[in-house]
């Protein structure tokens, strides 16, 4: 095996990169003029030529600063002088050699490889391997940012075999993968929590039969002179607390070792897409306790039963009708119809009775696109759903009333070579901490009919 560097970009690697090769593809490189053979002891000699030149620069800026401040009459003035270190600026902690542009210029493959240069270094640090000097400083930034949550004292942050907490410019496109797997997040309402555990007052109003408001507030009109009634509003809480989602994926020794730029490429998108799915799945369905509340589960949630005489395993116009009925929405915009893709062939079926027949409403010609409106509101196909027939298996909902937390230290990566080593192969983790729930606690009792809420669930039929 011999080593070369890259003078030009080659097969998916950048120029500069240094690569081990078998004799015929160090051949094939040299020969196309792509690389030159890498000599060690060369690059030390020029490396340390190099800090020693940045180290002389330091020494002379340092002396011009101090000969500057000789001039000045400062007397007995305090002169403040910081030196900070600017790699803490670059959004790809320093995995993109020579990087000067912010989270927004960096193009896809450019974080990529970042992340794959990053993947890679976790990877040889894993092995025993020295830790390079920019996987040092990233894990030192990722361990300023470990805290402990308040209260129950659990370590919120890195776990005992060590976590780096992505670069920000790789979180920003993991999170953008997996919202565009995602149904929910795109339309909630999002927090990000500098702590595990958030508690949440609001005023309460889910009760307007007895004519009062926000649980105790009472208008009325008064006589001349005649006695005022008090009266108070009721608060509530809301507790949103930080649990862990984690997504794994494997890789093996060859790809890490030869193609970090194909390992971040590959990394980012399928942990974006499986993160998104799961994170998708509890939001809709969650039980709560160690998981997110979902919005099928959400205690405001308002249940619509079949029609009379409606036959098992169908959806018709009436269970439309009524669960608009019931909807009270917050924001008209992030109203959605949410069902199973098994519900589909019922749609084309919707019709409305005149007199002995009955005429479509869903559907008039079977040569177009079938409408995926109804009463207004989009539909939103999903497999997260129960199946037609079984309770949930369409829910209108307003989505912003659903509340999604975020750690604000974002997604952290670990590895591990022990799960997958008989095959040759590396394990990386990637966990978050979110939590979700609806902020509506409870669904409003109207002053004059049935409740109302932002939730309304088909019943199974």
């Amino acid at each position: 095996m011999k080593k070369v560097k890259l003078t030009k970009d080659w097969k998916g690697h950048k120029a500069g990169a240094v690569l081990e090769l078998d004799e015929d593809t160090f051949k094939e490189v040299i020969e196309a003029k792509v690389a030159e053979e890498y000599d060690e002891a060369l690059e030390a000699k020029m490396q340390k030529a190099q800090d020693d030149g940045a180290k002389a620069a330091a020494d002379a800026a340092v002396k011009a600063v101090e000969a500057k401040l000789a001039t000045l009459d400062l007397g007995n003035k305090m002169v403040h002088i910081e030196v900070r270190d600017k790699s803490d600026d670059d959004p790809t902690n320093g995995f993109l050699e020579g990087n000067t542009k912010s989270a927004d210029q960096l193009r896809p493959d450019e974080i990529c490889y970042a992340f794959g240069k990053m993947a890679a270094d976790i990877y040889n640090a894993g092995n025993g391997k020295t830790e390079s000097d920019i996987l040092r400083k990233s894990r030192e930034r990722s361990e300023l940012l470990i805290r402990k949550a308040a209260g129950d004292g659990m370590v919120v942050g890195s776990d005992q075999e060590g976590g780096y907490l992505i670069f920000s410019a790789a979180s920003q496109m993991l999170l953008k993968a997996s919202l565009e797997n995602a149904i929910v997040r795109p339309r909630a309402s999002r927090m990000t929590l500098g702590t595990q555990i958030l508690q949440l007052p609001y005023l309460r109003d889910d009760d307007h039969s007895s004519g009062t408001v926000f649980g105790g507030i009472h208008i009325y009109y008064d006589d001349e002179l005649a006695e005022g009634s008090s009266s108070r509003p009721k608060l509530g809480r809301i507790e949103l607390k930080l649990k862990k989602i984690t997504a794994m994926g494997y890789a093996s020794e060859e790809w890490i070792k030869w193609s970090p730029v194909s390992l971040g490429t590959w990394l980012i998108p399928r942990f974006g897409d499986a993160i998104g799915w799961k994170e998708d799945l509890s939001f809709l369905t969650g039980p709560g306790g160690a998981q997110p509340l979902g919005i099928a589960n959400a205690p405001c949630a308002v249940s619509i039963s079949g029609e009379s005489g409606q036959d098992a395993d169908t959806f018709v116009l009436e269970n439309t009708t009524g669960m608009f009925s019931r909807l009270k929405p917050m924001k008209e915009s992030s109203v959605v119809w949410m069902m199973n893709r098994t519900v589909f062939p019922q749609l084309p079926k919707l019709n409305v009775e005149v007199g002995s027949g009955g005429a479509a409403v869903f559907t008039t010609n079977i040569g177009d696109k079938p409408g995926q409106r109804i009463w207004g509101y989009p539909i939103v196909y999903t497999e997260k759903l129960p199946i037609l027939g079984d309770a949930g298996s369409v829910i209108l909902t307003d989505i912003s009333d659903y509340l999604i937390a975020d750690d604000q230290t974002g997604p952290e990566i670990a590895q591990s070579i022990h799960m997958k080593f008989e095959f040759g192969q590396t394990a990386f983790r990637i966990h978050k901490y979110i939590d979700g729930q609806n902020a509506t606690a409870k669904a409003l009792t109207p002053y004059k009919g049935s409740d109302l809420s932002p939730v309304v669930k088909i019943a199974a039929i």
